[in-house]
């Protein structure tokens, strides 16, 4: 029998649910709902309501068109604190940078990611196990085009609904009702109240976070925020600029660098070893260091 003390750093998933067991209950105020280029109002009045009726309040806006005008307030009804509340950002930077997770919404598959998209359902649980750790934010797009490739991006999980073929796409609080909904599901499961949401056949866990399996011996074990990463590509790309990679290069090589980190589940300790090899380059290539992102 091993009696050694449990390493606090370490956190168990419960193989029942895929939830995390230990630590911090969810807090669902660490949900995270950005909307992004905004052009109908009343879709940003509307979505207040569905996220209030499921328990969510957190709401922020990239670049929106009147977003908290008369049309807005009215399909808000009963939800015009979250309306009053809703952060206006100027980029979608600035929306996740204090999120610990992004997350994308897609009404058409991807080309690079086409085989990772996750249904609402194991999204949900993803979302409430991080909102045990910090901010998660889910991530909607403009209502004609949806999320931008370089949106999609920054996203570590990506989910997709499976909208009948004649018509794929949903409207925007739609969408974030469906999805307001299965995080409400998954957050009550957590506490204990299955009876609400049901147990039936498909709605099997997602595998453990592979993050969960690393730990350090003498530092905290935790998700880096979106804004530590941005610094780490940065610092990247500046150090291949040195070394003469072209735009193009660079993109496609920080890209790829970035699914492979959101497959692996990065944490962040683990970004000083991108920081240490950048400094490196720099120093090598006699150009000066780098000083954050511009």
């Amino acid at each position: 029998m091993d009696d050694r003390p449990a390493d606090p750093s370490v956190v168990e998933a419960n193989p029942d649910t895929g939830l995390v067991g230990a630590g911090a209950p969810p807090d669902p105020a660490n949900i995270v709902i950005v909307l992004s280029r905004t052009t109908e109002p009343s879709n940003v009045g509307a979505t207040c309501r569905a996220m209030k009726t499921m328990g969510l309040t957190n709401l922020r806006l990239v670049e929106p068109l009147n977003p908290k005008g008369r049309t807005a307030r009215a399909l808000a009804h009963g939800a015009e604190d979250v309306l009053d509340a809703a952060l206006v950002c100027d980029t979608m930077a600035a929306a996740v940078s204090d999120c610990l997770v992004v997350c994308g919404t897609t009404a058409r598959r991807r080309q690079l990611r086409k085989s990772a998209l996750m249904p609402p359902h194991h999204l949900a649980r993803r979302v409430v196990e991080h909102a045990r750790e910090g901010r998660v934010a889910i991530l909607f797009g403009t209502e004609r085009t949806g999320l931008t490739n370089d949106e999609i991006d920054i996203c570590r999980y990506l989910s997709m609904v499976p909208t009948d073929e004649a018509q794929h796409s949903l409207n925007l609080a739609h969408a974030v009702m469906l999805y307001a909904w299965e995080v409400r599901k998954a957050w009550l499961a957590v506490q204990g109240r299955e009876d609400w949401v049901g147990t039936g056949a498909g709605a099997g866990a997602p595998p453990p976070r592979p993050e969960m399996a690393v730990h350090h011996p003498h530092r905290a074990t935790k998700l880096p925020t979106q804004h530590e990463l941005e610094l780490v590509y940065a610092h990247l790309a500046r150090a291949m600029a040195a070394i003469d990679f072209s735009e193009f290069e660079r993109r496609k090589f920080l890209n790829y660098l970035r699914q492979l980190h959101n497959r692996a589940g990065l944490v962040n300790w683990e970004l000083q070893i991108f920081h240490l090899l950048a400094n490196r380059i720099l120093k090598a290539a006699g150009a000066p260091k780098f000083d954050g992102l511009e």
